[in-house]
């Protein structure tokens, strides 16, 4: 069964730090009206995941960190790698995976969880019905096209439809630019959480957005 939703085209990630350049215009693509080439509408097939995409979601974690140091010279996603809780997120129905085509090579990622840390927000935020995304990665060489922004959005039309009037999400405070690059997706920063390396705290409304360019391929049940 595939679940539709769809709405205006999405703009390119502005300078996400974790997505470079978007990629090559291809000779498939449509001819304004002056003959240069205009990418397609962009269109994401998501599903969930399956134990057999751990070590896929491994890979674009260690790509993502590799590039974020190379770049930034930031340390994110670089301590210890634990494939027990990327295990149990995926068995619960939290991760998911976005395809550009129904029977496509997944190209991004993002876990939605019910509960936030009690480390992170306090008694009185999470009295407040919400959701909160993480783990969000784009394969690298899909990065820069909007895949990311889209993913968020679909998250906040789910977070809505299970109740909640807010998505939000912790980042690192020391990545200047992956803050920036949520602020410009509409992303609210509320404050930094003091000696915590993902401590700075960002949240958005949750919308029903019936008209996104999002496909749900079977079921995707989320974890209340």
């Amino acid at each position: 069964m595939v679940r539709t939703f769809a709405s205006p085209d999405d703009p390119a990630d502005p300078g996400h730090p974790d997505a470079p350049a978007a990629p090559r215009p291809s000779a498939d693509r449509d001819r304004d009206a002056d003959g240069s080439t205009a990418a397609p509408p962009l269109v994401l097939y998501l599903r969930a995941a399956v134990p057999e995409d751990a070590e896929l979601l491994a890979r674009w974690r260690r790509e993502a960190s590799a590039w974020v140091a190379g770049r930034h010279g930031n340390p994110q996603w670089s301590g210890p790698d634990r494939p027990e809780r990327r295990l149990a997120l995926i068995e619960k129905g939290a991760t998911v995976l976005a395809l550009l085509e129904p029977d496509g090579p997944a190209v991004a990622t993002c876990t939605i969880c019910p509960r936030g840390s009690r480390r992170r927000w306090t008694a009185e935020e999470r009295a407040v019905p919400a959701r909160y995304l993480r783990k969000s990665i784009v394969d690298r060489a899909h990065a820069g096209r909007g895949i990311g922004r889209l993913l968020h959005e679909w998250a906040g039309h789910r977070a809505a439809g299970a109740g909640a009037v807010v998505l939000r999400l912790d980042a690192r405070s020391d990545n200047p630019g992956l803050n920036r690059y949520y602020r410009s997706c509409g992303w609210r920063y509320l404050r930094t959480v003091p000696g915590m390396a993902s401590g700075a705290l960002f949240e958005t409304p949750a919308l029903l957005r019936p008209g996104l360019p999002v496909h749900e391929l079977g079921t995707i049940r989320l974890p209340d």
